[in-house]
């Protein structure tokens, strides 16, 4: 085998080196290194008066839990925010865990942030919990509500309906009434 090698204009060239650029085979697959970090959209049911008709919807990241309330926009642990549910007011909870970037967390956490520091007046139509957390979603491409229908307003119904059947769900995870929190065996 020669060792010299002529390219298209003519000129003779002589290799230096051999080196393999990647560990497997070409017909391999490779892995594609993705940043994720997680955050969890929580659906509340219902319960039997006026204010919580509908059910109730919040978003959790990093361990605080945002949630537009009719008083107030509340910020929190989510650890309590959850034993306080489904302990003291006896509410069952689903939570969506959903992959996003970490530019697109700094951006739901950034209108988080000033969402709660804005505390606007509440509406069922603009401004309540469900449409806060579809709207916010939103903003960084994760649909959350159902496109054939009206934009507003969004129940928590409509939001589970929808994040469920989303390709950045992770995974489906239950708190029920009682939930003592920490432990995944809990879910």
């Amino acid at each position: 085998m020669s060792s010299a090698l002529v390219s298209p204009s003519g000129k003779t060239l002589i290799p230096v080196a051999r080196r393999t650029t990647t560990p497997t085979p070409a017909n391999a697959p490779k892995p594609v290194p993705v940043e994720r970090e997680y955050l969890e959209v929580l659906i509340f049911d219902k319960l039997p008066r006026p204010a919580s008709a509908f059910g109730h919807a919040a978003i959790g990241i990093d361990g605080t839990v945002y949630s537009r309330a009719h008083e107030k926009y509340f910020k929190g642990s989510l650890t309590e925010y959850l034993r306080s549910n489904t302990q003291g007011v006896k509410r069952d909870v689903v939570g969506l865990y959903l992959w996003v970037s970490p530019r697109e967390r700094r951006i739901v956490q950034d209108e988080l942030e000033r969402r709660v520091v804005e505390d606007e007046k509440y509406s069922v139509f603009s401004n309540s919990c469900s449409s806060n957390v579809a709207d916010i979603l939103e903003l960084v491409g994760i649909m959350a509500h159902d496109p054939r229908y009206f934009p507003t307003p969004v129940s928590p119904a409509d939001l589970l309906a929808v994040l469920s059947k989303s390709n950045r769900l992770v995974e489906r995870r239950f708190y029920g009434k009682g939930y003592e929190g920490g432990a995944s065996g809990n879910w």
